[in-house]
């Protein structure tokens, strides 16, 4: 396998291998590249945040460096020249700061007749915002609810409130900022506890209206807006990018190729098959087994691989495999044997090109052992698709422990729907 694996920092190529659009993988792959690598090209491997905006074509999607978050009532920025002098100092709070008497936390409370505790509540907010005043803050951000009085305070001296930020942004927004979450109302915030955005932007994107926050320092946290027309579509198209995120963090932490269109699968197959059968005493010594029962299973092994490789065919066509290299290769279905030969094109990774003496057999059937022969080394002809070499591997490995497990208990489950 080791002459199949080949060195590529920078995967441009299909990486995932379901029925969503190539071109909008390829576009995605594209941009979440751009955003990986640093300005002097070093790899940073940071988060990506989604955002979904419905009714706009697919081609609208874009990367943004730092983070957006909704603020569809954002005062006290002028748009035309938003926000980019100095560091600008954040507050974030994790408790929410609505006013009921719940949000002071669980413990026994002793409320004197006549008190209005909304009010003291209230008054304990306001302090808050008298004292983020003097702290010179200039971005307050709350994970849950914020007192109406309190956000008018707030926004009359020039802080820009954002609330109901939710969980999973409250994470990103403080690796951002460096802030450390405010979670009590009964202290004064500690300075250690504010955070920092180098500046702040507006950006319109349909209808929505969001904020756009810069780190203070470099950063490898960006936004990913992802349109379509419907929202069915863009269900989908989240769950291509989800893939080809995490397809393209395991490229990065592992800058490693396999040949991909099925060529892996049936060139392992038929190594394999040779393998087992050049090694039968050193096999059956290791692995306490009978030549026959050997053979029976790395038969049931390569008949898998080339049943993953015959999967990619999806308009009824045959796959076959060269018996020289072991590529896959793929027909249409009026393509008779006779005319095998005749059928020229490029294997499915698209570094072998037919030609008329090429020997092939259709995958899954009886062919003669070989051992596969190594490629010429022609730098100037490059597989035109690969695949994920942790991706595979990781789906490789995965298959045998449950095929393994399957063996082990011995029941077949079988589903009849």
């Amino acid at each position: 396998m080791s002459r199949l694996v080949q060195k590529s920092p920078s995967l441009c190529t299909d990486l995932l291998l379901d029925n969503s659009d190539i071109c909008t993988k390829l576009y995605l792959l594209r941009q979440l590249l751009k955003s990986c690598f640093g300005p002097t090209g070093e790899v940073r491997l940071g988060k990506a945040v989604t955002v979904s905006v419905e009714g706009h074509p697919v081609l609208n999607s874009a990367v943004f460096p730092g983070l957006l978050v909704d603020a569809p009532d954002v005062s006290g920025i002028d748009e035309s020249e938003n926000m980019r002098s100095n560091p600008l100092r954040v507050v974030l709070f994790s408790a929410s700061l609505a006013g009921d008497l719940s949000d002071l936390g669980d413990g026994i409370f002793d409320v004197h007749p006549g008190v209005d505790t909304d009010l003291q509540i209230l008054d304990r907010l306001l302090e808050l915002v008298k004292q983020v005043v003097e702290d010179e803050v200039k971005l307050f951000v709350c994970q849950k609810v914020i007192h109406p009085v309190v956000q008018q305070h707030l926004k009359s001296r020039g802080v820009i409130v954002i609330e109901r930020l939710g969980n999973p942004l409250m994470e990103t927004l403080t690796q951002l900022t460096g802030a450390q979450p405010v979670a009590t109302l009964h202290t004064t915030i500690p300075a250690k506890a504010y955070g920092e955005v180098r500046d702040l932007s507006i950006i319109h994107f349909g209808s929505r209206t969001m904020l756009q926050l810069h780190p203070p320092g470099e950063s490898s946290i960006c936004t990913m807006i992802l349109c379509h027309r419907n929202e069915t579509m863009l269900g989908e198209l989240k769950v291509a990018f989800q893939k080809t995120e995490h397809v393209l963090r395991l490229t990065l932490r592992e800058p490693s190729a396999l040949l991909g269109g099925g060529c892996t699968e049936t060139h392992l197959a038929a190594y394999v098959r040779h393998k087992s059968m050049q090694e039968v005493p050193e096999t059956l010594s290791a692995l306490g087994c009978s030549q026959a029962e050997l053979l029976l299973g790395a038969g049931g092994f390569c008949r898998s691989l080339e049943s993953v490789a015959a999967a990619l065919e999806h308009d009824g066509g045959n796959s076959l495999m060269d018996l020289t290299h072991a590529h896959h290769w793929t027909h249409p279905a009026d393509v008779m044997r006779e005319h095998l030969d005749e059928s020229l094109g490029f294997c499915g990774c698209g570094l072998m090109e037919g030609s008329p003496e090429q020997r092939r057999a259709y995958l899954n059937t009886n062919y003669p052992q070989f051992s596969p022969a190594p490629l010429s080394r022609d730098t100037a002809v490059q597989p035109r698709v690969l695949d994920s070499f942790a991706a595979k591997f990781n789906a490789l490995q995965v298959a045998v422990e449950t095929a393994n497990l399957a063996l082990d208990v011995r029941y077949l489950v079988q589903d009849i729907n």
